[in-house]
């Protein structure tokens, strides 16, 4: 499929919209030219402006341009042309207030052709719909009670009642927008099949034909080893019996049948990867989608010495991504034909375009890894500029306010993970890989296993939740993770402990922006605060050096309480004075 373009409204203004089917390599001319891509359209864009068009016909010689869009205003303008487009000559394009100019207007109430409505098949006890973003209307559907926005899918989700019902047709003014399929118990798609086929490029995977319904996308979807091939037009499980049996639980209960094309024996224990190779797997490749053929192969360098050297996923992809960016900048240039001036002056840069100290810090270390690690330049004198970092105090906060948090959550796997996690000053990665075996119920100890810098340590189990933990291990029943996600044996999910901690907030009426790893700084505060040694802290906390851990002196309340101003204690000596 060829390039169209077309004028499209996206962040407060409008913009040159680029729309084809995915393609890495027209993706990769578009970045060069300062594009970006817009989720909620789908498309790639750019400035609505001559220059912009002017670059984007510099890389594409053939596209189309919409007719449903005035972009052919554009096309017209030369640099010999005496006309100026409605671009050149807008108000806002020239930094003048939009007075009287429809076409910079920002749109009204947006009817249903704008909105593109479209119902899905319903998931579970939901309807489910999408429609293209409308501030406004969004804003509206979200303060209905049993409506939610789906990020993970781009879509929202409506409880299946009747005064959702009504509350969403009036908001949307579509009469009737849903039907009267009011939540039932069980949803059946019978008749309909899912096909498992092997797949030719890896045996240890599978293909997974999903048919044309939301319902059970929806459960693929979900499995955390789960990716979708846009080659094949199918996802890719691991070809391993648990996945297929897990597989065949979700289906059955759906009443959709599955058509095994598996050769025998082609279903391997060995197949299923582990947490730790999924997650590095992932992240591998989502670095190499980011960069075009030109520098592929300078980015796998640096990523296989990184597995090499078993660094973590998130540093490979904070390392990773800081050298894509220094790539992009010299075109892909071979860095060993980089000067250190050049590298000096591009961090100057990206200091003077307002970045943050620790984004340069993070530069910095990826560039040093790259030349040091990966071209083995330990003798090469490579001096690069540390930028000064800012230095700011973490929110903290108080007991009481801690407690208030606590109070208002009343799901007791929710209410747990919140304890627990400033009970024992654990970060958030170490609340949802906890397992059962990590805790010493009779020493009063938990065992946190290759944490941040893949060391181990001890912390406290508080006595206060020690009768809970067992009593929501007999309810609950998880085999390996304290707290399980969706399916058995897989941990929660990180994104649905910070929503967790987002709700409470919100219903304590707390007005800090606090998130779980507050929870640990002020557990650390607070030890401080009642005297515990600060070197007890450090091994608490994890920190390999105890300079991170004094940060936490700035934030104790108890001794800077004590200490008068001396304005206060002048006017106190002098009020002293006129009563004697």
């Amino acid at each position: 499929m060829s390039v169209s373009i077309k004028k499209i409204w996206h962040r407060e203004g409008f913009r040159i919209g680029v729309f084809f089917d995915y393609d890495f390599k027209k993706a990769a001319l578009l970045k060069s030219i300062g594009a970006k891509y817009s989720k909620t359209n789908t498309c790639w864009y750019l400035d609505y402006d001559i220059e912009s068009y002017r670059r984007f016909k510099s890389v594409f010689s053939d596209y189309i341009i919409d007719n449903t869009s005035d972009l052919n205003s554009i096309a017209s303008v030369t640099d010999s042309s005496r006309d100026h487009s409605p671009i050149a000559a807008s108000e806002s394009q020239l930094g003048l207030p939009a007075v009287n100019n429809p076409e910079h207007k920002v749109p009204g109430k947006a009817f249903e052709k704008n909105l593109r409505l479209k119902v899905l098949e319903n998931i579970g006890k939901y309807w489910v719909f999408k429609m293209r973003y409308d501030q406004e209307t969004s804003r509206a559907l979200l303060k209905i009670k049993g409506v939610y926005w789906n990020d993970n899918y781009r879509c929202y989700m409506a409880l299946r009642n009747p005064t959702v019902k009504t509350a969403v047709e009036e908001v949307l003014q579509i009469f009737p927008f849903f039907g009267e399929d009011y939540t039932s118990k069980d949803t059946s798609f019978r008749g309909a099949n899912l096909r498992i086929a092997p797949h030719p490029e890896a045996v240890s995977w599978m293909e997974v034909y999903v048919p044309r319904l939301a319902a059970v996308h929806e459960k693929i979807k979900r499995f955390a080893m789960a990716r979708y091939s846009k080659e094949k037009n199918c996802y890719l499980l691991p070809a391993a019996p648990l996945v297929y049996d897990s597989i065949q639980l979700q289906m059955e209960a759906l009443e959709v049948g599955i058509l095994n094309e598996l050769p025998k024996g082609y279903l391997q224990k060995q197949h299923l990867p582990n947490k730790k190779q999924l997650d590095l797997v992932n992240t591998k490749q989502l670095l190499l989608n980011q960069v075009s053929a030109l520098g592929r192969q300078y980015v796998l360098d640096m990523v296989d010495s990184l597995l090499a050297l078993n660094y973590s996923s998130s540093t490979m992809r904070g390392y990773t991504q800081s050298f894509i960016q220094f790539l992009r900048h010299f075109e892909y240039r071979n860095p060993e034909e980089i000067t250190p001036k050049e590298i000096i002056r591009f961090l100057g840069s990206l200091m003077e375009r307002g970045l943050s100290a620790s984004s340069g810090h993070s530069m910095v270390n990826g560039l040093h890894f790259y030349y040091q690690q990966v071209l083995g330049k330990n003798e090469y004198e490579f001096k690069l500029p540390r930028p000064k970092k800012e230095k700011k105090l973490p929110v903290v906060l108080t007991m009481e306010e801690c407690l208030r948090i606590f109070r208002v959550v009343d799901n007791p796997k929710h209410k747990l993970l919140l304890l627990i996690g400033y009970g024992a000053g654990l970060r958030l990665s170490e609340i949802v890989n906890l397992q059962w075996n990590d805790i010493h119920f009779d020493e009063y100890k938990i065992h946190i296993k290759n944490a941040k810098g893949k060391k181990d340590r001890m912390v406290m189990l508080p006595y206060s939740i020690v009768q809970s933990l067992l009593i929501y291990r007999e309810l609950y029943n998880g085999k390996h993770y304290v707290f399980e996600g969706q399916f058995a044996g897989e941990p929660y999910s990180s994104r649905s402990v910070q929503e967790v901690m987002r709700e409470a907030l919100k219903k304590s009426g707390l007005n800090k922006k606090a998130t779980v790893h507050t929870l640990r700084h002020s557990f650390a505060t607070h030890l401080l605060e009642n005297g515990t040694d600060i070197r007890y802290i450090q091994q608490f906390l994890g920190h390999s050096d105890i300079r991170t851990t004094t940060i936490y002196t700035h934030l104790t309340s108890n001794s800077v309480n004590k200490i008068k101003s001396p304005l206060d204690i002048l006017i106190d000596e002098n009020n002293k004075k006129k009563l004697d």
